[in-house]
């Protein structure tokens, strides 16, 4: 891990184009090592930081919201000297993702939003769940559905214990923070302002942003393509690493 712009940044060397990986609600840039760790063997630069409040960035100050990570992405780009990216954001780093390329589209190649959604299906329940986090200690008990949530192929239990405790590492108010900004995220109506080539990668057994979440955002994105992994869940880099990588890599890596 190195640190740029005051946030831990997990890298692999190598040329262009880079790519930028960005994680979800109480995770880490540990999620995205073995895509970082693939990128690398076909020597193309890979970095993932730990976002604000997460992972061994926990205690880097806020706004812990979606449009204040996407603007510290873009000062992590200045850190390491980089004019633009190949960007991929699951979940909650998908919603940044998107906040980036709208607030910052020039310094963006290509998108992946895996897992994610262009809004809460649900406001007000989301953030009543923020406000329960709030409330709650935050201990094993409180992140362990979190973490199960994750997944809809079940890891072995020591890497469901590495997860818990990779959102145990998180700051309990940037967590809520996030959460409640993510609830309150809204970009549906802005994504045919997104000019970039983009893919969509959705879970068939995703409980949290289904692939329904993904035909929304391909219909409102015209230039976005859609595709739906069967098996997975909320992690398909995870779940199925094979699959995903080969949906994902050739695109980020087109033209190369």
């Amino acid at each position: 891990m190195t640190c740029r712009a005051g946030l831990a940044v997990r890298e692999r060397p190598g040329t262009e184009p880079t790519v930028l990986c960005i994680h979800g609600f109480c995770q880490s840039s540990a999620y995205w090592a073995p895509t970082l760790d693939r990128l690398a063997r076909a020597g193309v630069r890979g970095l993932a930081p730990d976002l604000p409040g997460f992972g061994d960035s926990a205690g880097a100050p806020g706004p812990h919201a979606m449009e204040a990570y996407a603007d510290r992405l873009a000062d992590l780009l200045d850190a390491a000297g980089l004019d633009r990216v190949a960007l991929v954001g699951g979940s909650m780093g998908g919603v940044v993702a998107q906040h980036f390329v709208l607030r910052h589209p020039m310094r963006l190649t290509r998108l992946v939003l895996v897992a994610t959604g262009a809004a809460a299906a649900d406001p007000p329940t989301a953030l009543a769940r923020a406000d329960a986090m709030a409330a709650a200690a935050w201990t094993e008990e409180t992140v362990r559905p979190i973490v199960d949530g994750f997944f809809h192929q079940r890891p072995p239990e020591g890497d469901l214990a590495r997860y818990r405790q990779i959102a145990l590492a998180a700051s309990q108010a940037a967590a809520v923070d996030a959460a409640r900004s993510n609830a309150r995220s809204r970009t549906l109506e802005r994504l045919g302002e997104i000019g970039v080539p983009s893919l969509v990668v959705q879970g068939r057994h995703d409980r949290a942003r289904t692939p329904e979440h993904g035909a929304a955002l391909r219909q409102t994105y015209p230039g976005a393509r859609l595709v739906v992994l069967e098996g997975v869940g909320h992690t398909p880099q995870l779940e199925d690493p094979e699959s995903f990588h080969a949906v994902a890599l050739p695109f980020l890596l087109e033209g190369r």
